[in-house]
């Protein structure tokens, strides 16, 4: 990621407010995640806590990765917009969501997981194994089940995302 394609950090993200806003489903092609990266070691902050320089502040230059949704009633759900922020050292996956138990709502941004960087690999891929990484951590240690929809893609692909879908929720253990 350099410069050129960076934007700044968005002050909300998209939130389909009616059925006519939901995203377009479609069908997609079944693909696999793909190998590993050879050297990768993804680590996700609330179980390795934050990296050795963590951000001190909410990211500025990020590229969106995708957001997904969970909808299990009309009255508790989940949002979850990714984004990636390139580090000197390492790359940083935000989440950024909406904080319910504010008055007024707000978007908060939370340090997700982190990488450092591996030589000539992809960022796609990069971030795809952060995402794997963090969604099945945390499918382990509280439950989280697959989501729902895909809201919006960027780095990611629809594609690629229900890749890493199946790869969590097909071979998570619940203890």
């Amino acid at each position: 990621m350099t410069n050129s394609s960076s934007k700044s950090a968005p002050q909300s993200s998209f939130v389909p407010l009616s059925p006519n806003e939901r995203p377009q489903q479609r069908l997609n092609l079944v693909q696999s995640l793909g190998p590993r990266p050879e050297g990768f070691s993804g680590h996700v902050c609330w179980i390795d806590g934050p990296p050795q320089k963590p951000p001190l502040r909410s990211p500025r230059n990020v590229e969106r990765v995708c957001s997904v949704e969970w909808a299990w009633s009309p009255t508790h759900d989940r949002l979850d917009s990714y984004y990636i922020n390139e580090k000197p050292n390492y790359w940083a996956l935000w989440k950024h969501e909406l904080d319910d138990g504010s008055s007024p709502w707000r978007w908060t941004w939370r340090l997700y997981a982190y990488a450092p960087k591996v030589p000539n690999e992809d960022v796609s891929t990069i971030v795809a194994y952060m995402l794997f990484d963090a969604w099945t951590d945390e499918a382990r240690a509280v439950g989280l089940d697959h989501y729902h929809w895909i809201n919006e893609t960027g780095i990611l692909d629809t594609e690629t995302v229900q890749a890493i879908g199946r790869a969590v929720w097909g071979n998570v253990d619940y203890e």
